[in-house]
């Protein structure tokens, strides 16, 4: 069970602990009050840097972690009686001494050209009593709290010799041919208009359907940096002047008409769009349509290209579709890759119950298939031809020498292996690597019987939830 001591501390700081007349939720023999969890919690949410309001889902979770914080505490705070964890003024002092906190780090009379100086920190101990007294004081029930923790985690053990079988056994790397289901190569199954349509209405509700729309007014004034607009640049600036100041009287549609200038109307967006269709993306004229009424003229906006707009607030609409005109390239291919790979699924299934598998590398080269020889297989491998997928490489990796991993599947692509050979690790990558493989299992059994025994603890004591947990 990883604890931020750090927390732990501040929490038994802020927490008296004195046992509470009316509980409003209960740890083993540790009762607390109403206005204890209120303000506990509210230091949470400031330990966590969490200032924005909450969804009532959010708080609710929020709550919860911070409850577990305190069960967590009381279950620390009892192991330190039993285990009997003492910290002498000698050990605070070499922890002290060694592992500067944080904070104090930061402090701007202990720094050398804005970097830590430990020299001067050993100084200020030695020569400023109080300071010394505070960091002791800040460090002691940290320190306890680690020493704690240090003698659950090595009560844990390891069998080297288990551990070294374990890791022999696992292959270095594969040698693999592979079969390669490749829907792509299916050239004469594509998406007809009509389908691209009945599959847009199929999904329209669900995937297309947007709640409060709004639209904007405007026109464009192109960049005075395209070079047909180089000639025009005090032109266009008078001009946009005028239709701006034309339109705060007026409204945008009088004052492009009396100008003769195009008026032009994005598609509806939301507010928590980032480009708004036909007009580009700007997180500004997104919020300030949202700020303001239908109809209201917005301040000229100047794109990062350098291209002017007057806009005005347009329609607003409780609900609208994402036109199909803006989805349907997007939707063909989408569709062609579904139809593509329902074809393919069948193919598979067809080659899988006509051939046995001494036959499958033949079979494949003879129907057309792509067949992929790998040398160097890797969990992590990026296979020429395929790229990197996981559950491939583990799949050969695994599968016994000589025979076929099961049927990979892989968003809509299918691969079939046969592994080659398999090169394992020998007695001179165990005598090279052994500290760090040795080091990397104690930490994974040490983290494991942390858990586990965090686990006992809290099944052993009552708890009493507060309302709403």
């Amino acid at each position: 069970m990883k604890k931020d001591l750090l927390y732990i501390l501040l929490l038994a700081l802020m927490l008296c602990l004195c046992t509470q007349i009316s509980a409003e939720a209960r740890v083993g023999s540790r009762t607390f009050s109403e206005k204890e969890l209120s303000e506990g919690f509210a230091a949470y949410l400031e330990y966590r840097n969490i200032a924005i309001e909450l969804s009532p889902a959010d708080s609710l979770a929020l709550y919860g972690s911070f409850f577990d914080e305190l069960i967590a505490m009381y279950i620390y705070d009892q192991a330190l009686i039993d285990y009997s964890i003492h910290v002498s003024p000698k050990e605070i002092e070499d922890e002290i001494k060694a592992n500067p906190p944080q904070g104090v780090r930061q402090i701007p009379d202990l720094m050398t050209n804005g970097v830590f100086d430990q020299k001067k920190y050993e100084k200020a101990l030695r020569e400023r009593p109080q300071f010394k007294q505070d960091i002791i004081s800040y460090n002691r029930d940290i320190y306890g709290y680690q020493k704690l923790l240090q003698g659950i985690r090595s009560e844990a053990s390891i069998d080297s010799l288990v551990v070294k079988r374990e890791w022999q056994a696992q292959a270095v790397h594969s040698e693999a041919e592979i079969i390669y289901f490749d829907f792509n190569k299916l050239q004469d199954i594509n998406a007809s208009d009509e389908e691209v349509q009945e599959y847009y209405e199929a999904i329209k509700q669900t995937e297309y359907r947007r709640e409060h729309g709004r639209s904007l007014f405007f026109v464009r004034f192109a960049s005075g940096s395209e070079r047909a607009n180089a000639h025009r640049l005090d032109e266009i600036a008078a001009q946009r002047e005028q239709l701006y100041k034309i339109a705060k009287i007026k409204g945008l549609a009088a004052a492009a008409l009396e100008l003769d200038l195009p008026l032009q109307e994005s598609q509806f967006f939301s507010a928590t769009d980032e480009i708004i269709r036909g007009l580009g993306r700007s997180k500004y004229l997104v919020e300030q349509s949202f700020a303001n009424p239908p109809g209201t003229l917005l301040e000229p906006y100047e794109t990062p290209m350098r291209d002017f707009y007057i806009c005005e607030v347009g329609q607003s609409v409780p609900e609208y579709y994402i036109p199909f005109e803006v989805e349907s390239a997007l939707l063909k291919l989408r569709l062609r890759s579904q139809k593509r790979q329902a074809a393919m699924q069948e193919i598979v299934q067809s080659f899988i119950r006509r051939h046995k598998s001494p036959e499958y590398l033949k079979a494949a080269r003879d129907e057309g298939l792509t067949v992929i020889h790998a040398e160097d297989v890797k969990l992590d491998s990026m296979i020429k031809g395929l790229g990197s997928i996981e559950s491939l490489n583990r799949a050969i990796l695994t599968t016994p020498e000589g025979e076929y991993t099961p049927l990979i599947e892989e968003n809509g692509f299918y691969y079939l292996a046969k592994v080659v050979a398999h090169h394992r690790r020998d007695e001179k990558d165990w005598l090279l690597q052994r500290a760090q493989v040795l080091a990397k299992a104690r930490q994974i059994a040490e983290d494991q019987h942390l858990d586990e025994w965090y686990k006992q603890r809290k099944s052993k004591i009552e708890i009493e939830y507060p309302k709403g947990l």
